[in-house]
């Protein structure tokens, strides 16, 4: 520990091994994490997301760190123009929207403000920039039709985060490769407009709009430089996403991007990963109308961000009894009869303060919050047992320093509330509505979904890929669908 920093440890997935956490100036932190696409409301696989992004900024700030964090919203992008033809609107009154319906959502799991969460819309001027930079150093190229693309065999170290070979990337498996690639890998920075698509700006090339990958390191190069200490997102975007990202800004900057990347494992629903591709969504908004924003931050931060989250209803319960535990303890406290004398010596009283350094030690270790739970409810089972009774007077000290323990992980993890009592009747109310059917109500294919799965069902048998039918086949088991199959195929379906 130096300058009033701890020191941190970090699983780099640029190394695959944990290292010590070196920012480039001493005890500041410039910190990136990517965020949502907004066409729809988020689901609960983003919320795991967004809570490791705050817990990263947290903790980071409770060990002593200056941390400057910027999470983005991504309001360009098909998936925004495509729901908003639907809707007949702008799209970017689409996007704009759901960044607000986003905004409710994080607000209601207890996220601290980050310091910056720009647009892509409003950062057009630099993606052009840096575009044209690349383009300016031999790293990009025009196509035809207006088109720029990354020539990633200009950038030797292409595949570094990832460790994935570019001769040995398969292409033309899924879609056939572009024809105006330079090598199939090469991927698009700025994107003619197509007709009818509500959605470009004037650029060199012509009327367009920017690539996915270039809009994060456009707003990164803005707000933290051309260096960022910490980047985070979720394993998904490793590659192609990130990979990019690094490409892009070292081969612009001329200098390294990010010294250490961290990246939350997937939140699953029973075998299946949860997204929206697979139709098995359940919103943050659904469960926390359901159950409260609380408990759904809860279940998040119980399970370290490098492990795989089953989603289950004993998560929803744990989660229900641990807030429990928590707020119970501090009414406890808070009701306890002191008085002025010294009743708890010193040597208790610093050990009861000290209980903050373990926790300090357990989140300097790559972000374990884990382990630093299960410090604080030993702490609450100690202090229960030895110092919280009815018939005792304790001294004001005692209480003083069991709320400055509290207090810290409230500021850190984000897991105590300021109205226990009101948090113990809303959980008291949860607590009767979960069932598998109340955690799982959200999560039910579409009629469209479950059309898609039949026929990928019906292909895979015809060219006799059995192990892909019968996946299929579970999948929709899985999400409670039951097929009417016959001879020829299936006749029908319904819901179980």
């Amino acid at each position: 520990m130096s300058n009033g920093v701890m020191e941190v440890k970090v699983y780099n997935n640029l190394t695959r091994k944990k290292e010590t956490f070196v920012p480039k100036t001493e005890g500041k932190v410039k910190f990136y994490s990517c965020g949502p696409t907004t066409y729809d409301l988020a689901h609960i696989g983003n919320a795991r997301a967004f809570v490791v992004g705050d817990l990263f900024n947290r903790i980071l700030k409770a060990l002593g760190y200056d941390v400057t964090f910027v999470r983005n919203f991504t309001d360009v992008d098909d998936k925004i123009i495509e729901a908003a033809k639907k809707r007949d609107i702008d799209p970017l009154i689409h996007s704009n929207e759901f960044i607000k319906e986003c905004l409710t959502d994080m607000a209601s799991l207890n996220l601290s403000l980050p310091t910056h969460t720009p647009k892509v819309s409003e950062t057009i001027p630099e993606i052009i920039k840096m575009i044209q930079t690349l383009i300016d150093k031999g790293f990009a190229y025009v196509a035809n039709d207006g088109e720029v693309l990354y020539s990633v065999e200009k950038f030797k170290e292409y595949g570094k985060l990832s460790k994935k070979d570019l001769d040995g990337l398969e292409h033309g498996i899924r879609v056939e490769v572009d024809k105006k690639k330079r090598h199939p890998s090469d991927f698009v920075l700025w994107k003619p407009a197509k007709p009818n698509e509500n959605l470009s700006w004037d650029s060199p090339w012509g009327q367009g709009r920017p690539g996915w990958h270039i809009e994060c390191s456009a707003m990164a190069l803005k707000y933290l430089g051309e260096t960022i200490d910490l980047h985070h997102g979720g394993v998904d975007l490793i590659f192609p996403h990130h990979e990019n990202e690094i490409a892009q800004s070292e081969a612009a900057n001329g200098s390294p991007f990010c010294g250490y990347w961290c990246h939350n494992e997937f939140l699953n629903f029973g075998k299946e990963k949860m997204s929206k591709s697979l139709g098995n969504v359940i919103t943050i908004r659904a469960f926390v109308e359901k159950f409260g924003g609380e408990i759904l931050r809860q279940m998040l931060v119980s399970v370290q961000y490098r492990q795989r989250m089953d989603w289950n209803k004993e998560a929803v319960t744990n989660a229900i009894n641990d807030l429990s535990r928590i707020h119970e303890f501090i009414l406890e406290v808070k009701n306890q009869k002191v008085g002025d004398a010294q009743v708890v010596g010193d040597i208790e009283l610093e050990a009861i303060t000290n209980t903050i350094n373990v926790f300090k030690s357990d989140l300097s270790n790559d972000f374990n919050v884990t382990n630093a739970l299960s410090h604080f409810f030993n702490f609450i089972r100690d202090q229960r047992r030895d110092y919280l009774s009815k018939d005792k007077v304790l001294d004001k000290n005692w209480q003083k320093a069991v709320l400055a323990v509290v207090d810290f992980m409230k500021v850190s993890v984000g897991c105590v509330y300021d109205d226990p009592s009101a948090l113990l009747a809303k959980l008291n109310i949860a607590r009767s509505k979960v069932s598998d059917d109340e955690v799982a109500a959200e999560a039910k294919l579409t009629p469209e979904q479950i059309e898609a799965l039949i026929a990928k069902r019906k292909a895979a048998k015809a060219s006799k890929d059995f192990k892909t039918a019968d996946e299929v086949r579970m999948q929709l088991k899985n999400s409670k669908v039951a097929l009417m199959d016959h001879p020829d195929g299936t006749v029908s379906w319904k819901y179980e």
